[in-house]
């Protein structure tokens, strides 16, 4: 079949082959679907024995016969490129790429409406569907231009503090490293080592089979002995001692009640310095003895009306408790007690005392029915002085009355 060749050829040949109607380029080969220039799409396949799009003036009459097409003018349809040199003339030479439309016949009629639902057009068609280029390669990538260099800016400057420098330490050297360290840290300044050990003491327990040691503390024994001797002596002392060891104890923690005199006398007493004063409970008045000097000998007496068992003497010496009042007249300075009880008993007791202030005395007779207080000395003598006394108080044991 030597025609074969210029049959394809003639077929695939830019004269037979179908426009673009987009741009109207002529497809390379015959069937192409979509155009090699804007991508556009050529044809559109339809099932065997359906009918094509409609178009206007090509649609089949109502009875079947074909309907009358409109005269082949490129320039009426827009889709069709006009021949190249059609402005100008065509020379010898040129090739008319124009490709030609079927044309009409006599018995073509004008088209009728179709009964059925219009169909979409082609242009319609085209539009909906997106043109994938044939083997189209990946775009390479684009490389980015040159830039600029940075504007290099300067740092700003920091201000640093100066370094204070170490204060050098002194002391028992690390194990470890031998460097001296202060006797506050517990590790060492230079390797971190613990300067001392806190290890606590490996525990000794007994072995297998081995019965433990009993827990002995001697303490706990000598506090026992302690007790046991004190019980002992209190014991003891009662027993030889008899009622004074026992009354000396409930003496010392008995409760303390003022005891008032009944009646009040002394050797001898100044004018408007009465014995009495001494036992009113006011320490701004007081008893003088009415004599310069340190009067010793002059007493000052108070009696109870019935036994009483006294504890503690209150001695306010001077004219007042405060110093400089006080400095009036002489203080006493040292004195006698003398305490007569109901068997008739005289119990005498020699006290000392310093200059001015409220001072506190043990004085503990029991069954007391009256006390004396005999001068010997005394503060701040003089020519014009008197010894004097603001203010004797007598306390004695609560009883379940008071």
């Amino acid at each position: 079949m030597p025609d074969q060749p210029e049959t394809d050829a003639m077929q695939n040949s830019p004269d037979h082959t179908k426009p673009c109607p987009e741009c109207g380029t002529p497809a390379r080969q015959h069937g192409q679907s979509f155009c090699d220039s804007c991508g556009a799409f050529l044809r559109w396949d339809t099932p065997a024995g359906a009918p094509g799009p409609a178009r206007p003036g090509n649609a089949p009459a109502a009875d079947g016969s074909p309907a009358p097409q409109a005269p082949a003018d490129p320039r009426a349809d827009p889709r069709v490129a006009p021949p190249a040199g059609a402005g100008a003339g065509a020379g010898a030479g040129s090739t008319d790429t124009t490709v030609p439309l079927p044309s009409t016949g006599p018995e073509s009629r004008p088209a009728e409406p179709s009964a059925g639902p219009p169909r979409p057009s082609d242009t319609a068609i085209r539009s909906l569907l997106v043109p994938v280029p044939e083997g189209s390669e990946p775009a390479a990538p684009e490389t980015p231009g040159s830039v600029l260099p940075g504007r290099p800016e300067a740092a700003r400057p920091r201000v640093r503090q100066a370094a204070v420098p170490a204060e050098p330490e002194s002391g028992p050297p690390c194990p470890s490293c031998g460097t001296p360290n202060a006797p506050r840290r517990h590790f060492c300044r230079s390797c971190a080592s613990p300067l001392k050990d806190h290890g606590a003491p490996a525990a000794e327990g007994p072995y297998a089979g081995q019965r433990p040691r009993l827990h002995r503390d001697r303490t706990r024994w000598i506090a026992r002995a302690v007790g046991i001797a004190v019980v002992v002596g209190l014991v003891v002392g009662g027993i030889f001692g008899g009622p004074p060891a026992a009354r000396a104890v409930q003496d010392h923690f008995a409760k303390r009640v003022p005891v008032h005199p009944t009646d009040y006398s002394a050797s001898h007493a100044a004018p408007k310095q009465a014995a009495k004063l001494a036992f009113d409970g006011y320490s701004n008045t007081w008893w003088g003895t009415g004599y310069s000097g340190d009067s010793a000998g002059q007493w000052i007496q108070a009696d109870f009306g019935q036994p009483t068992d006294l504890l503690n003497l209150l001695i306010t010496p001077g004219t007042s408790p405060r110093s400089a009042q006080a400095a009036e007249q002489a203080r006493p300075m040292e004195f006698d007690i003398v305490v007569n009880d109901s068997a008739g008993k005289e119990h005498v007791m020699h006290r000392r005392i310093n200059d001015g202030g409220v001072q506190k005395l043990d004085v503990r007779v029991r069954d007391a029915v009256n006390a004396r207080l005999i001068l010997r000395s005394a503060y701040g003598t003089g020519k014009k002085r008197q010894v004097a006394i603001a203010e004797l108080e007598f306390f004695g044991r609560s009883t379940g009355g008071q």
